[in-house]
């Protein structure tokens, strides 16, 4: 068994989907540069990530994600009109706004490595962070805390009223914004913890 042949070998195919989808733009502008510096680093890879979103999706039932609809998706603040407008699409189903924080799943080279990544994003703030996998991948989840998922309809019907909808409008942009404020902060020690461990990357 070949741990780090194995872990340059997934670097090697998770950076060119990457590449990739960057090239088709399917990656979130705001959180490019945190998976560039991780990406750069001989000790990690990301593999999967979102910056945060705010979602008005229609389901037929819960837990039904194939059947799920997208009726608005945003990774920035928005206005309640945005909410009524995305809304008119809706037919059948349940209306559910969501409020998402980032999430950025990142392979790491060893325990300590993987060890000194989670501290540095709990101590910025995630602290919804963990391990998804250890053994001979080790895999790293970074997510926060903070997040909305509450039914506002039914059907193509709003039921919320428009206090309530500017309320959760509200509430959903100031989780985007705690977000951002949370991997700016990410960034910084991010750089700052792999200019300390310079050893690591040869």
């Amino acid at each position: 068994m070949n741990i780090e042949r194995d872990f340059l070998q997934g670097k090697k195919i998770a950076i060119e989907k990457l590449k990739k989808a960057k090239m088709e733009n399917k990656v979130d502008s705001g959180i490019e540069t945190v998976l560039d510096i991780i990406n750069n680093s001989n000790d990690y890879y990301t593999s999967s990530s979102c910056y945060g979103r705010i979602v008005l999706l229609e389901i037929p039932n819960i837990g039904d994600k194939k059947r799920a609809k997208f009726l608005g998706k945003w990774h920035r603040t928005i206005d309640v009109d945005e909410l009524y407008s995305a809304a008119k699409m809706a037919k059948f189903g349940q209306i559910w706004l969501l409020s998402q924080s980032p999430i950025i799943h990142i392979s790491a080279k060893t325990n300590e490595s993987a060890d000194r990544l989670l501290k540095t994003a709990i101590s910025c703030g995630f602290k919804n962070s963990g391990l998804k996998s250890l053994g001979r991948k080790i895999v790293i989840e970074i997510c926060s805390t903070e997040r909305l998922d509450v039914p506002v309809g039914n059907d193509g019907i709003l039921f919320s009223s428009k206090k309530h909808l500017e309320l959760l409008t509200s509430i959903s942009n100031e989780i985007l914004k705690k977000s951002t404020d949370k991997m700016k902060k990410f960034e910084r020690e991010i750089k700052k913890d792999l200019s300390t461990h310079k050893t690591t990357n040869k």
